[in-house]
């Protein structure tokens, strides 16, 4: 695994950036997406876990485009810690 990803401190990040997603603060959750989706990048990078966050990337940025806020969370919050997870 690459060492400048902590999986235990993304996947707070993510978690993080899902409640202010929740909550309507879509500046915070904005800054909180950039961090995130730079450590996902480095992740995605090594053989870990590249295919299944690779494919809801797609999905993940669709729901950010049309304002799916709620959408966008779920997928922060669950299913790509669900991912990290079996992967650490």
């Amino acid at each position: 695994m690459n060492e400048n990803v902590e999986i235990p401190l993304l996947i707070n990040d993510l978690i993080i950036t899902s409640k202010h997603l929740r909550l309507g603060e879509e500046a915070q959750a904005s800054k909180h997406l950039r961090m995130c989706l730079d450590k996902l990048e480095t992740l995605i990078s090594t053989d870990m876990g590249k295919s299944r966050i690779a494919s809801l990337l797609p999905q993940m940025l669709s729901a950010h485009e049309r304002s799916d806020w709620l959408s966008l969370a779920d997928y922060l919050e669950f299913e790509i810690p669900d991912i990290l997870t079996h992967i650490s």
